[in-house]
């Protein structure tokens, strides 16, 4: 993925290379946008198409030809100014003029008489918020029930972080060229955006040689299997996680948590809990083993490959004792962790805290994340990028932001995990990833790797589950058959 001053700095220099003219990239943007119109909206009788003055607004003149010449009864609302338009988007108006087509003055009482709109108002090069008049058209869209078909970006969303400037079209899908922009895939950009479908235009091996990516999206089905497990192994083979939470009252949390590791293959997990806790978690899941006297929690953490601490874990007296033992064994000894929830509060809470370097996987969503940078959610989600880099540096850690389009971020790299859906925003979502992160750990993955891989099994695990029974009532423990079924996927059996 990439910034939309990259994709406009690099894309004539990829032209070149392709020997192809800009205004011949505005005809093959305007035929993309056209093509996925028919795919995707094939009874459209009836066009409204919105056209600003920039290249965007060339390539709604492209297409209002295009669909004009179908025989689709086009009507194309001009924004702007006409003579601001370069070059290219004139010749584009000038040849849609010239099928005798004129321009109409917009007017949202006749929006119910057209079957499809086409976004050509603003693109990617908006700064500042959506002045007046264009946002009480994208306003009155927005109310309208009228599907929209968005050329390259939705106007009023931020190209490279998702952020809404003041208002944003709420696009039914999205045609996006020459580079995936960064803020289609994440945060309030995923939203407006909608179903997004990418063409390169024909010049993509030369823009991808020429422009570095500033992130890179990924699935669990572009991820390699886990390797078949070894026909002598044991349950000490696959490492020795130490789950810690549950605090009196929140007993749940942590079990999914340790119910999770044990689905995603880790060979032994205990449980470190509060003593109110124990026995119910004990009686739920018989396998994981529990602690809760602290003599017994200072061993378990030398018997631990890897750590998980934060679900159901609490602020008082007794979770920051039980952090602060974590965080400082897992410094001495050199050992990998997951730090989730009210350990991420508690760190938050407390300077003094240490989380020890280049072990410690983040995992925090908007609101924890803010807790962590002094801010406000508003300005977690104003960029998601910029946070989840700032918090890898500063903690030097992977951080896992979670939300719409997942980040992973590993010094000055980003991943962008494009498995889920809305039925994930349910109770003990985030205590399920934990598990699942801290499993990989502890057989022998890195930090990064285990955020990448678990980050995507998650979610892919939760898209099962969802195409299954529906997104509506999905609850964490739904995907504990799912998460076992995709961790096997495409081991071989040997059979006899």
């Amino acid at each position: 993925m990439y910034a939309a001053d990259q994709v406009r700095l690099v894309e004539p220099k990829a032209a070149a290379l392709a020997g192809i003219s800009m205004y011949q990239l505005m005809e093959r943007a305007g035929q993309a946008v056209v093509d996925k119109m028919q795919q995707l909206f094939p009874k459209t009788e009836k066009l409204l198409v919105l056209a600003g003055h920039g290249n965007n607004g060339g390539d709604a003149y492209v297409v209002a030809r295009l669909a004009k010449n179908l025989g689709i009864n086009t009507t194309l609302c001009e924004f702007g100014k006409c003579e601001k338009l370069s070059e290219d988007a004139a010749n584009a108006r000038k040849k849609w003029l010239a099928t005798g087509a004129t321009p109409a003055l917009f007017n949202e009482q006749v929006l119910s008489d057209f079957d499809l709109c086409i976004d050509g108002l603003l693109g990617t090069g908006i700064k500042g918020e959506v002045r007046t008049a264009l946002a009480s058209v994208i306003g009155r869209i927005n109310a309208s029930d009228i599907d929209v078909l968005a050329i390259d970006v939705a106007s009023g969303l931020n190209a490279d972080t998702g952020a809404i400037s003041g208002i944003a079209i709420e696009a039914a899908a999205t045609v996006t060229f020459i580079g995936i922009k960064s803020g289609l895939v994440t945060s309030t950009g995923k939203q407006h955006t909608g179903q997004l479908f990418f063409d390169d235009l024909g010049v993509g091996d030369e823009f991808n040689r020429l422009a570095v990516p500033v992130a890179k999206l990924i699935s669990f089905e572009q991820l390699n299997p886990l390797p078949p497990r070894p026909i002598a192994a044991h349950k000490g083979s696959f490492g020795k996680l130490l789950c810690i939470g549950g605090n009196a009252g929140y007993a749940g949390a942590i079990r999914i948590a340790g119910e999770a590791a044990l689905r995603c293959g880790a060979g032994l997990v205990k449980v470190y809990c509060h003593k109110q806790s124990q026995q119910s978690i004990s009686i739920g899941r018989p396998e994981l083993m529990t602690e809760s006297r602290e003599e017994q929690y200072l061993e378990a953490l030398k018997w631990a490959t890897a750590i998980v601490i934060g679900p159901g874990l609490g602020k008082d007296n007794w979770a920051y004792r039980a952090l602060k033992f974590a965080l400082d064994h897992c410094l001495q000894f050199h050992k990998p962790l997951v730090l989730d929830a009210d350990a991420l509060n508690l760190i938050a809470q407390h300077k003094r805290l240490v989380v020890p370097k280049n072990l410690a996987i983040l995992t925090p969503h908007p609101a924890e994340a803010a807790r962590l940078i002094e801010g406000t959610v508003a300005r977690v989600e104003s960029d998601r990028y910029q946070v989840a880099r700032d918090l890898s540096m500063h903690y030097d850690a992977v951080t896992l932001l979670k939300g719409a389009g997942t980040l992973v971020t590993s010094q000055n790299n980003t991943w962008v995990c494009t498995d889920a859906n809305p039925g994930m925003a349910s109770p003990g979502m985030g205590d399920l990833l934990s598990g699942v992160l801290g499993s990989l750990l502890a057989q022998g993955m890195s930090n990064r790797l285990s955020a990448i891989f678990g980050a995507c099994l998650h979610s892919a695990a939760a898209d099962v589950a969802s195409k299954r029974e529906g997104e509506r009532g999905l609850m964490a423990s739904d995907l504990l058959p799912d998460l076992r079924k995709l961790v096997n996927k495409e081991q071989r059996v040997l059979c006899s």
